[in-house]
């Protein structure tokens, strides 16, 4: 982890889904039976039916220097219902805390009703109307101070969220386990995401 900071020149590393985690903890929970189990029931709650078993989709990602500000209040919903949080590097200096954002909105049928959720949050103007609510102490946003090695469950589809920026001389490096994508068999996920 470290070596690929050092080899950055951008200050961010990410490793994907399906991309090697030489024999680390985040490759053996992937395959845990009994966090899987934990997370589809999770999600089997949350969307009121039995679900399809599926698989975690799974990153790494590690930031240090400017890259620490340039990725962090970006509010945004994630296309997985349930998200697993793990820090696994926290700088000692700086926030960097998990900001929650409610209401929770609903599961959506629709995958295009999804979009338009996600473009009415993902424009510039959106987005520094939220980042003035978090200068001004906005009592609706929860502010999550992380520490390495805990877990953290949220809604990620759900909840509007970011993260605040950390001290840029450190390393901020968190796992993220997203689990059950509600729009994974839509027909017109499929027509659009070659056009993306």
């Amino acid at each position: 982890m470290r070596s690929g900071i050092a080899g950055s020149a951008s200050g961010y590393f990410g490793v994907g889904c399906g991309e090697p985690l030489g024999g680390t903890f985040l490759e053996a929970l992937r395959e845990d039976a009994a966090f899987h189990a934990a997370c589809h029931a999770i999600c089997e709650q949350a969307t009121a039916g039995p679900l399809p078993r599926s698989a975690f989709y799974q990153i790494l990602r590690c930031l240090t220097g400017s890259a620490q500000s340039g990725h962090a209040m970006r509010f945004h919903y994630d296309s997985y219902v349930l998200t697993a949080l793990i820090p696994i590097l926290v700088p000692e200096t700086g926030t960097g805390r998990l900001l929650l954002r409610p209401p929770l909105r609903p599961l959506r049928r629709s995958y295009l009703v999804n979009v338009l959720d996600k473009a009415r949050v993902d424009n510039p103007l959106a987005q520094a109307l939220y980042r003035r609510g978090h200068a001004r102490h906005d009592p609706r946003l929860q502010r999550v101070a992380l520490r390495p090695g805990d877990l953290y469950l949220f809604w990620g589809y759900r909840t509007l969220h970011t993260n605040e920026p950390a001290d840029d001389e450190g390393i901020r490096a968190t796992a993220l386990f997203h689990y059950h994508d509600p729009h994974a068999h839509s027909g017109v996920k499929r027509a659009l995401r070659p056009r993306r």
